[in-house]
């Protein structure tokens, strides 16, 4: 398949000695000439590796990631990074085209990692739904400062705090929690070490050594903790499948391994419910990211970049990270751009709602035909009452 697969499959030198991905991680299996069948789906690989690129392209952007993740098995559907190569012609590739930036690189989340910490702080029974939190005013400690993208107006709910996607807000949450409580949770969720895959291209989470009470504010919003995109889907389908991670794999007929719950089952579906008001409740996101007929969910993040250990304020890691259908949540899908340029028809904005949500919605809308998924019902009710506002009310009320 050329360049479409090539991060995944790898490759060997000259002498068939493996260099990188299952050819390497797997060599052991492929040198008994045991076949090895990934759970890869080629027309989805093509789909999101059409998409990321035609955005990377709309934005001048240098470069992106996006994944599907089956969230009922633990098996990579689809995951590309661009740029990429043609294994079979190694030296015509520049060398950082070779780097994997789905479960290589690491990288702040950003507001994708919200919802973690709401996670955290509903099932340690560090907040309920009935708290408020102030976001009126800057949070000064020390030398830092926590603002939000945009002056807010408080108090605010934990579901107003996702909406709003507030810092403030967040950052009042995650002191609540705490620093070992979140830790703890981090290192349940797997986020604290490198993960486990058939490909040993995985990158080893960054986090801060001492850890101090302005780093578990800001790692609450997404800012002092790197990842790889990776597994921020592996969080994401633990968030939403009832509290229990599954193994990541790219094998089609591995047996699902099962990891300790994290969360329970309870503080999931109110997860499940803050995703979906993204989506239904929010002014920029909600109507870029929607696919009618379908049920989605998930979660802007807007990251600045780092280089030298500084932050650029200009260069943005824009993402966003979807569910659907959220009701019996199946898919976890992940689209991240990498320092996109300002453009007129985003009215010059590079965040994660204007830039990858658009994405994200036109992969689902081209793979809910390609693997024939009908629109579910409650998706069809909501539909027929856009233009009723009390359906529509009693349809959020209810779901």
């Amino acid at each position: 398949q050329g360049k479409l697969t090539s991060h995944i499959v790898g490759f060997t030198d000259i002498d068939q000695q493996p260099l990188r991905g299952i050819e390497k991680g797997l060599n052991n299996k492929l040198n008994n000439n045991e076949d090895v069948f990934l759970s890869i789906d080629i027309r989805l690989q093509n789909l999101i590796n059409e998409e990321l690129q035609e955005g990377i392209e709309k934005f001048s952007a240098q470069g992106g990631v996006s994944i599907i993740l089956d969230i009922s098995n633990g098996q990579v559907l689809a995951s590309t990074s661009l740029p990429n190569f043609d294994p079979n012609k190694i030296y015509l590739s520049p060398q950082k085209n070779l780097f994997n930036s789905f479960s290589h690189g690491v990288y702040e989340m950003g507001s994708t990692f919200k919802p973690i910490t709401m996670a955290i702080g509903y099932d340690s029974n560090s907040i309920s739904d009935n708290d408020l939190f102030e976001v009126n005013n800057p949070i000064k400690i020390g030398k830092h400062t926590i603002n939000d993208y945009k002056p807010l107006k408080g108090p605010l709910s934990v579901r107003e705090i996702i909406v709003n996607s507030s810092n403030i807000g967040t950052s009042r949450v995650a002191e609540l929690i705490g620093k070992n409580t979140q830790k703890k949770y981090l290192r349940k969720f797997g986020l604290l070490e490198r993960q486990t895959l058939e490909i040993p291209e995985t990158g080893t989470p960054l986090f801060p050594d001492p850890w101090l009470p302005v780093n578990t504010m800001t790692i609450g919003f997404g800012y002092g903790l790197s990842i790889s995109p990776l597994q921020l889907c592996h969080a994401y389908s633990t968030l939403v499948n009832g509290g229990i991670p599954l193994k990541t794999t790219f094998l089609r007929d591995s047996e699902i391994e099962y990891f300790p719950r994290v969360i329970s089952e309870d503080t999931s579906f109110k997860i499940r419910e803050l995703l979906r008001a993204v989506i239904l409740e929010t002014k920029w996101t909600g109507p870029r990211a929607k696919v009618p007929g379908y049920e989605v969910a998930g979660k802007t993040g807007t990251a600045e970049l780092i280089e030298n250990s500084n932050y650029h304020k200009k260069d943005n890691l824009s993402s966003f990270i979807g569910v659907f259908p959220i009701s019996k949540p199946k898919y976890v899908i992940l689209v991240m751009i990498r320092n996109p340029e300002e453009i007129e028809e985003t009215h010059y904005n590079t965040t994660g709602a204007w830039v990858a949500a658009p994405i994200f919605s036109k992969i689902i809308k081209k793979m809910v035909n390609v693997l024939g998924i009908p629109p579910t019902e409650h998706e069809k009710l909501y539909n027929a009452s856009l233009n009723n506002v009390k359906l529509r009310d009693n349809y959020i009320a209810t779901f």
